[in-house]
């Protein structure tokens, strides 16, 4: 398919540019940015989360960084989430600040990306921890939607949900195809110390998720710090909690038209997909996603 050009009849990002294959806008993400990180620069890490947007990237951020810092939910109540870990994509070209702020001149064992791998590949050849966070892409477009309205740097999206559809159809969504983003860094299966986690699964049985998680990450814990996790991480926690509902960057997020935390089940899709658009995204998963043993649940 040819690559995306800047622009669309439905909706535009503001200072909508193309890198890497798929749109993006310098509002949201700097361009110099992307490409730095393409070209493998940029800071250390030990362990990375990538996902694609809305698929549930703040609950496994947040259970990773639980896991690498002792449990230390204290700290995760006065540190807001955005700095306690490095967001890559949003950072500017040095690195220095993210979402315009600076960020504390730490060191960040945690770091998370939306791109897609092939931007990431030269990353990936690092030797660190990899986690990947997939979410059905029913769920997880609805989330999309909702987020393109409630979000500045997008462009405060004010179609109907088949209107965005179009977007989506057309491959004109951030951060490019989703069926794209999941079957890179489904590739990347064999690679040593790379593990993924499923919204579904998280929704489903956190106990045991966590324990996946801490066996990955190398950390003994205990059933009781377990369980302190899992209610930390809770959607209904987690929405009300500053430090993890992203209320501290209302300047982009208007909140009035959607939450950053806005539902967190399994299913709401029946709710706006029509059965054409049902339809499309169970074609192309049995044709993308099927034959490479890539599976998704679309309802618990």
């Amino acid at each position: 398919m040819a690559e995306p050009s800047v622009g669309h009849p439905t909706h535009t990002i503001p200072q909508e540019y193309v890198v890497g294959g798929f749109i993006m806008g310098e509002q949201l993400a700097m361009e110099e940015t992307q490409k730095v990180l393409q070209r493998g620069e940029g800071p250390e890490y030990e362990v990375l989360i990538a996902t694609y947007p809305r698929s549930g990237t703040a609950r496994i951020v947040e259970i990773a960084w639980l896991l690498m810092n002792d449990i230390n939910v204290k700290k995760a109540k006065e540190v807001p989430q955005g700095g306690r870990h490095m967001f890559l994509d949003l950072c500017d070209p040095t690195f220095k600040t993210v979402f315009g702020k600076p960020l504390p001149p730490v060191d960040y064992p945690l770091a998370k990306t939306h791109l897609p791998y092939h931007m990431m590949e030269k990353h990936a050849k690092r030797d660190t921890k990899i986690i990947v966070g997939f979410r059905n892409p029913k769920d997880n477009l609805v989330s999309i939607y909702h987020f393109y309205r409630m979000n500045r740097t997008l462009g405060n999206f004010t179609g109907t949900f088949s209107e965005f559809f179009q977007l989506v159809k057309d491959k004109h969504v951030m951060y490019g195809d989703i069926f794209d983003f999941c079957v890179g860094w489904w590739n990347i299966r064999d690679r040593p110390n790379t593990m993924y986690v499923n919204y579904e699964d998280l929704t489903e049985d956190p106990v045991r998720e966590v324990r996946r998680m801490a066996e990955f990450l190398g950390k003994k814990v205990t059933d009781q710090e377990i369980i302190k996790i899992v209610e930390w991480t809770t959607f209904g926690n987690m929405a009300e909690e500053k430090s993890t509902n992203y209320d501290s960057i209302q300047h982009l997020l208007d909140f009035k038209i959607s939450p950053y935390m806005r539902k967190g089940t399994v299913g709401d899709w029946k709710n706006h997909f029509n059965e054409e658009e049902s339809k499309y995204i169970d074609e192309q998963d049995q044709k993308i996603c099927a034959p490479l043993g890539l599976k998704f649940r679309y309802e618990l």
